[in-house]
């Protein structure tokens, strides 16, 4: 748990329930071997810190991936024997998750009480696994490049999805 205080840089309640999701979901896969596992969180609040600190898991390396449903969850995926659960929270009261006694109350609640799980597949393509890039291209407007697949087909030639789609910036 320091650890996670000292990454997140305060001690809050989506850090207690990250550290039990995350705690759960190792022990559901039966692994904590971060070149073994896979953790896909769904939302970017305090909880990813958590879980990234636990479970040694990193954006970087591929090895956590955000899928932002904005929930309390996440799902962990054991690369060795293909086990994957999600792991959600089952309940917290918003208006007094920042008390002492609610933060207490979470850490020391059953995983029963705190938390729901089920088994789940997850169908990963190669290209989103950890290791080298599987593909490169040039986006043909942009000329920037394009890892693994994440490009789309024009007239032009491959395009990335900023130029594709519209990026979530403008230049000034």
């Amino acid at each position: 748990m320091d650890r996670c205080i000292e990454y997140h840089g305060h001690f809050c309640m989506g850090q207690i329930l990250g550290v039990r999701i995350a705690v759960k979901g190792l022990e559901l896969v039966g692994t904590n071997n971060p070149k073994e596992l896979i953790v896909i969180v769904e939302n970017d609040r305090c909880i990813a810190d958590a879980i990234q600190i636990v479970t040694g898991t990193r954006l970087g390396r591929r090895s956590m991936k955000l899928v932002d449903y904005g929930k309390m969850a996440a799902t962990f995926i054991n690369m060795v024997n293909n086990n994957a659960f999600r792991v959600n929270v089952r309940k917290v009261n918003p208006e007094s998750s920042g008390s002492k006694e609610s933060k207490e109350a979470a850490f020391l609640a059953d995983d029963q009480e705190l938390l729901s799980w089920k088994k789940v597949k997850v169908n990963l393509k190669t290209e989103e696994l950890p290791g080298k890039p599987k593909r490169t291209v040039k986006c043909s407007r942009c000329q920037e490049k394009v890892f693994d697949f994440k490009d789309v087909e024009s007239s032009e030639g491959p395009l990335c999805l900023a130029c594709a789609k519209g990026a979530y910036y403008e230049e000034i």
